[in-house]
């Protein structure tokens, strides 16, 4: 053991060299030891008078000669027998850290414990120690969760592996928790529990636990006056200094998840525990880890979370909350444990951790037949990791359980539902497998199946229904769509030239027209194009329109729309409302709708985008009259799209055919586009309730940039994506936005119009979830317009709504499509996203939104008019889930 300074009490005369020798066995490296021999005084001298006895040189000098070689240093002094107080005096003066009793005088263990708190060395009782050689067999008394901190401190500081230690535990210790501790303090001995069984009491129980082991050494901590002179009676006894950590009175506990190391950063949370409903952020201030017994980072959160550097090379962590000055005792600060979770060599089993009792202990018997790990996520923050842990031992499971907040980055998260949770509990399950664990399967709570890729997918109601599944007994489904090389593709901002387009395309089809749209207006534009899918029908062209049924008005409600009800009369048109609401819909049914936009004509030519069928969509900015009586949908709005040709339309129709067999068409077939160009595309369809694969596509370009980035957004940014770009600009990536006013404006007035306010509103949330993009330098632009011709003069600065969906990275891929950034394109709705690989055209498409945004309002950090608006809409990162889509 490595105490360095040892002071020595016992009283003259008596024989010290067996203490002294074990006090050798205890300390070998000490560099100083003052031997106290104190003279006995007779009871009542101070009232009768009389002085203590003279010293007995003989027996001085005997003292001298044993604790020669003891210490570097030895120095014997006389004194009288010391109280309480003196001892410690002494002890602080000498610089203590050990303190040695030759006798087992229950005067001294009263006498220690009364002045414990002022105490600040360990004291050894040696008396009756005979063993030779060095210590090996420790005993440690475990009597609550506060002695584990100053034990394992002990231990780290004075054992090695040449040690065998017994935790000898009123409580049944976990084996997870005990290999967390010994990791966390850096203990490098061998370490055994055993815990109090069938004993009228712990006293009884070490006494007869001690005489029938043999034990070198029993150390305590946090122990009453009685218990200590009852362990004296048993073997040579250490006794611990008390703790140098208080916490503060009322202090709420922390709770924090365990953290997965996928070979990046790693991201962490801490939250207060909470008496009912769900954790509140622990407030921005410093956690400090620690790894080996050491602090291995101090790192301050952001409502609560915050981000580990890299390279920590730890398999657990303690978390402790750093006051106005560090602790001397790290280990005494800490407050939580957690796991590193990286690869392991086993496959592994990700659940949801709110799945019912049963069917854990059913995921437990499955696992160990399998020989299979399990892995818990929380998905819901309304029960503590500790709770949850507690839950998984009781089932039979590790004790390790995730975050689907930190894995994905999700902050609050306050707009993600719980009928999201099946597609982000695979969403971790994927992260975990890209960080290279063997995922072979999640078992989740909801009604809808997630597609998964590379591993299967179990419900509680399957596990429920047969126990006995297997657990990769149903398939993976693919969902990783794959590029395509031979495409000719233009994409657009402009309007007319996407009015065009869609025109074109209906008048020069001879075979088939498949028209998808998410919602159609009877108007100046809906009217043309009816007439014009009218006319191919009539020319012999089999034509098939979907429209959703809620938000095209038909089929929903008894909702019938003039424009779709004559397009479905119209000889060879076929029409499909897809899932139309028909009695009390639940959330959903209003919110699980399909939001694709796609045109393909004879399997050769698609077109896509963003763009409903309606008068705001396809009509150009210098089209249209425009007045400040105007009403807000009579402002044509910036919208993007696709014209593809090449083997991308084959995938695209597919999309289209998978969809209208769902809504109860007839199949038909679909075959390979011939190759017309250069570009390599990728068709990514994301099936809401099922997977989000337009949102991971957006995270994997912003991810993978490294010069900069543009995104064109009208929605409020699901906090990932606002997340990921907060990243890129922290790596030296150049992002770039380009949003508008969901409520257009002229010369800082919003137009008139039904809905106007709430519009409104939602361009605040909107505007709101880049304020903190434009706060830490990214460029944002709110789009502008100025002396269009046929607008109004005194309009003065108009800013339209901005419908587009774009992201551009480095000047070599695009993305195009129906898919918002906000969390309905995310989880809810279907969409269809165009990622184009080709350097000239994302160069030119750039070049575009160069030019878009040259004439835009630039908001700046420095502004004290944007700083009053972000001041004023912080508040909306609260904003309730269910009114963010």
């Amino acid at each position: 053991m490595r105490y360095r300074r040892a002071l020595f009490v016992l009283g003259l005369g008596r024989d010290a060299a067996p203490q002294l020798a074990f006090l050798r066995r205890v300390a070998p490296e000490l560099e100083h030891l003052l031997v106290v021999a104190e003279l006995e005084t007779p009871a009542f001298a101070w009232l009768l008078g009389e002085r203590p006895q003279a010293p007995d040189e003989a027996a001085l000098e005997a003292l001298r000669e044993a604790a020669a070689g003891v210490a570097r240093s030895v120095d014997v002094k006389v004194t009288p027998e010391l109280g309480g107080e003196a001892l410690a005096a002494l002890c602080g003066a000498e610089r203590t850290d050990l303190l040695v009793f030759g006798s087992r005088s229950l005067r001294r263990a009263w006498v220690v414990s009364a002045e414990r708190k002022r105490q600040q060395a360990a004291v050894l009782w040696c008396e009756g120690a005979t063993a030779p050689g060095p210590i090996r067999e420790i005993a440690c008394v475990v009597l609550d969760e506060h002695s584990r901190a100053e034990l394992a401190a002990f231990l780290r500081d004075h054992t090695d592996r040449s040690h065998h230690v017994t935790l000898l535990s009123r409580a049944s210790l976990a084996p997870d928790l005990v290999a967390t501790s010994l990791q966390v303090s850096g203990i490098e001995a061998r370490v055994d529990v055993s815990s109090l069984h069938d004993a009228p009491s712990m006293q009884a129980w070490i006494e007869e636990w001690v005489r029938e082991r043999p034990v070198d050494l029993l150390v305590l901590s946090r122990i009453s006056s009685a218990f200590l002179a009852s362990a004296l009676r048993t073997a040579p006894v250490l006794l611990l200094p008390p703790p140098s950590v208080t916490r503060p009175f009322g202090q709420r506990p922390i709770d924090v998840p365990d953290l997965l190391d996928d070979g990046g950063p790693i991201r962490a949370r801490a939250d207060h525990v909470a008496a009912v409903g769900n954790l509140a952020p622990v407030p921005d201030q410093q956690l400090a880890f620690v790894s080996g017994g050491q602090v291995v980072a101090t790192v301050s959160t952001q409502g609560g979370e915050l981000e580990l550097p890299p390279g920590l090379s730890a398999s657990a962590l303690g978390v402790y909350r750093v006051g106005e000055s560090p602790p001397a005792e790290p280990l005494a600060a800490i407050e939580e444990q957690v796991a590193v979770i990286g690869p392991g060599s086993r496959p592994v089993v990700v659940v949801d951790s709110a799945l019912p009792d049963q069917t854990l202990r059913s995921v437990a018997e499955l696992a160990e037949a399998s020989a299979t790990d399990v892995l818990a996520v929380r998905l819901r923050p309304t029960r503590s990791c500790r709770s949850i842990r507690e839950r998984l031992r009781d089932a039979g499971l590790s004790p390790q359980v995730l975050d689907a907040r930190v894995v994905l980055d999700e902050g609050e998260a306050l707009d993600v539902s719980e009928a999201l949770d099946p597609i982000r509990l695979a969403r971790v399950a994927s992260r975990l497998a890209r960080a290279g664990s063997s995922v072979s399967a999640i078992v989740h709570r909801g009604e809808v199946a997630p597609l998964t890729e590379g591993f299967g997918v179990l419900s509680a109601a399957d596990l429920a229904a047969d126990s006995s599944v297997i657990l990769v007994a149903r398939p993976a489904e693919a969902v990783t769509p794959l590029a395509s090389a031979g495409n000719r593709i233009e994409l657009e901002l402009d309007n007319a030239r996407a009015r065009r387009w869609l025109l074109e395309a209906i008048a020069l089809s001879e075979k088939t027209l498949h028209f998808q749209v998410y919602m159609a207006e009877d108007d100046d534009v809906g009217g043309p194009v009816e007439e014009a899918l009218a006319r191919a029908a009539a020319r012999g062209v089999t034509v098939r329109v979907l429209v959703d049924s809620l938000h095209g008005l038909h089929g929903s409600f008894g909702a019938r729309n003039p424009l779709l009800e004559r397009l479905a009369a119209r000889p060879g048109v076929e029409l499909r409302a897809l899932r139309p609401i028909t009695e009390l819909p639940s959330l959903t049914d209003l919110k699980r709708r399909d939001h694709r936009k796609l045109v393909v004509a004879d399997g050769k030519l698609a077109l896509l985008g963003g763009r409903n069928l309606s008068h705001e969509y396809y009509t150009g900015f210098d089209e249209v009259l425009v007045t400040p009586a105007s009403t807000w949908r009579h402002v044509p709005w910036l919208d993007a799209g696709a014209r593809v040709e090449g083997p991308a339309v084959e995938a695209l129709e597919s999309s289209f055919l998978e969809t209208w067999v769902e809504a109860g068409g007839a199949p038909f077939a679909v075959g390979p586009a011939p190759a017309a160009g250069s570009s390599n595309a990728r068709v990514v369809v994301h099936h809401g309730l099922r997977e989000a694969r337009t949102l991971e596509t957006y995270l994997e370009l912003v991810g993978a940039a490294t010069s900069h980035l543009y995104v064109v957004n009208g929605f409020p940014l699901v906090l990932e994506l606002q997340h990921a770009l907060m990243r890129a600009l922290r790596r030296g990536v150049r992002v770039r936005v380009l949003l508008g006013c969901a409520t257009p404006t002229h010369g800082g007035r919003p137009f008139g119009g039904p809905w106007s306010n709430a519009r409104t509103a939602a361009m605040e949330l909107t505007h709101s979830r880049v304020d903190p993009i434009i706060a830490a330098g990214g460029e944002v632009h709110l789009f502008a317009l100025r002396d269009v011709p046929g607008w109004a003069p005194e309009l003065g600065l108009v800013h339209p709504h901005v419908h587009a969906k774009v992201m551009c990275a480095d000047g070599e891929r695009c993305a195009v499509g129906s898919a918002n950034m906000d969390i309905t394109a995310s989880y809810w709705e279907s969409e269809l996203l165009l990622v184009v690989e080709d350097a000239a055209l994302a160069r030119a498409f750039e070049a575009e939104l160069d030019r878009l945004m040259a004439g835009s309002t630039r908001l700046r950090s420095d502004d004290p008019a944007w700083q009053e608006l972000a001041e004023r809409r912080a508040w909306m990162r609260h904003w309730p889930g269910v009114l963010s889509a």
